[in-house]
């Protein structure tokens, strides 16, 4: 049976039909409310759309039929309340009901809610609907897990990071830039190794001597000379070692500058890496002689330790109780060097961001050391770990590079020994693979040291937050952005 049928009356007409099949008298007007409950005559209703003889419907009419004006959440005419003038309640639905339902009499509430209609629509997308994973609300895609992504202008990205994000950032230094980072050091380090090779080939020219003169008369060794060196040769070498050492401080100050601005995207060219750390050059100098004073002296007084225990334990032996004196030899020895490495290794992380901060930071090398000791309370395991990794890793390569060169360099020695050319070529291969191998390894060592630092202050001091402003401000940022706050 359908709606239309259960309208009408016993007579087989329309409610709204008179029974002598005149015309229909007009219904009601919209707003009195024109449905009338099934065998009911629409004109026993009063002008307030209630039967007279009806008991009061809480919630007014049929949901169904509310009519449209009715059907708005809180719409009354004035004077009236909302219940009794047949509004429906927010969510209620309009349209017919699905068969299997009930008839809802008078004074209940329907239970149902047709799909679609029931549940008032959300706003949509992109106005004020909280996208998932944490996103920002408004069109496109949501922002992955974990909140918005950190920008990376540079090769790392500016948020604290993890082991990988720093190795990668080293590596990608290099990748990314290598006219400055491998070009610098090839540079620095061809002139700083130049004193060192000639001491070299002079070394291994007095060494295929001797071994010409082993060969052909053992006797003829001199017992009162058994160093078979020339004094010039063996200053050579180790003063170009020295000369060497303070190549790779100032390949390290010129990098430092270049990691530090890579951070923020910018390509420095060895030209602006020299302008940027040229008034620093000083400060770099004093800081490596201060560090090379600290651990001479740490040396010097572990050597002391350990001799004199050494020396105190033998005397015990030999005078009173062997067994005793051979305890104390051994424990000085262990407990004078291994502790003396120990606390070397604990002085060396604690000052290991001097040279980072002497040229971002523009301090002075006493001030550098004292604000590294502070930056690295309480991260020493972290910094020591990573250090040591970068340090073994940058060892095989070196030695994989470097250890060709050194085979190489013995043939023309062996070949031709005591020849002036042979020592010259054999100098010349061996000063190839070290310029080589520290044109590779200086810059990923720098490379670490810096982005840990950069980390470290992260972490600390929030200078992920001035980073974040300086890149997203668009205009090219100078080394003064990572001068420290002013304290207040």
């Amino acid at each position: 049976m359908t709606q239309e049928d259960n309208h009408r009356d016993t007579s087989g007409n329309s409610p709204g039909e008179p029974d002598n099949g005149g015309t229909p008298e007009a219904g009601p007007p919209p707003e009195s409310g024109g449905w009338a409950a099934p065998g009911q005559n629409p004109s026993e209703r009063d002008r307030s759309g209630q039967d007279p003889s009806a008991p009061a419907a809480p919630t007014g009419g049929r949901p169904e039929f509310a009519p449209p004006e009715q059907g708005q959440p809180g719409f009354a005419p004035p004077g009236q309340d909302p219940q009794q003038h047949g509004q429906q309640p927010p969510g209620a639905g309009y349209g017919p009901r699905p068969p299997e339902q009930p008839d809802a009499g008078y004074g209940q509430q329907a239970q149902w809610r047709q799909p679609g209609y029931g549940t008032p629509p959300g706003p949509p997308p992109g106005h004020g609907q909280q996208p998932p994973y944490g996103g920002q609300p408004g069109y496109g895609a949501p922002m992955p897990p974990g909140g918005p992504r950190a920008p990376k202008p540079g090769v790392v990205s500016l948020r604290p990071m993890t082991l990988g994000d720093i190795l990668n950032g080293a590596f990608s230094l290099i990748r990314h830039n290598p006219k400055t980072t491998v070009g610098l050091s090839l540079i620095v380090m061809a002139i700083a190794s130049i004193v060192s090779s000639i001491g070299f080939s002079g070394y291994m020219s007095d060494y295929g001597t001797f071994l010409d003169q082993v060969a052909t008369d053992p006797a003829s060794i001199n017992a009162s000379d058994p160093l078979p060196f020339s004094a010039w040769s063996l200053i050579a070498l180790y003063g170009g070692g020295l000369l060497s050492q303070a190549g790779i401080i100032l390949v390290t100050g010129l990098l430092t500058a270049v990691v530090g601005m890579a951070a923020l995207g910018r390509k420095l060219s060895p030209s602006q890496a020299w302008a940027i750390v040229r008034e620093r050059i000083g400060a770099v100098i004093g800081l490596a002689l201060l560090q090379l004073l600290i651990f001479f002296g740490l040396t010097l007084v572990i050597m002391v330790i350990g001799l004199v225990g050494l020396f105190v334990g033998i005397f015990v032996a030999v005078s009173a109780d062997q067994v005793v004196g051979t305890i104390i030899a051994i424990a000085s020895v262990v407990l004078g060097f291994g502790g003396g490495l120990v606390l070397s290794a604990w002085i060396y992380v604690r000052i290991y961001f001097a040279m980072p901060i002497v040229v971002l930071e523009r301090l002075g090398p006493g001030a550098a050391l004292a604000r590294s000791w502070r930056l690295t309370q309480g991260s020493w395991w972290r910094i020591f770990g990573i250090a040591l990794l970068a340090t073994v890793l940058m060892s095989f390569v070196s030695g994989l590079l470097s250890t060709p060169f050194s085979v190489l360099s013995v043939i023309p020695t062996v070949l031709a020994p005591g020849a002036v050319w042979a020592a010259v070529v054999a100098g010349a291969i061996i000063y190839i693979g070290t310029v080589l191998a520290s044109a590779i390894t200086a810059p990923f060592t720098v490379g670490v040291t810096t982005l840990l630092y950069v980390d470290l202050r992260m972490r600390r001091e929030g200078l992920d937050l001035r980073l974040h402003e300086a890149a997203q401000a668009g205009h090219e940022a100078g080394p003064e952005i990572y001068l420290p706050e002013p304290r207040t």
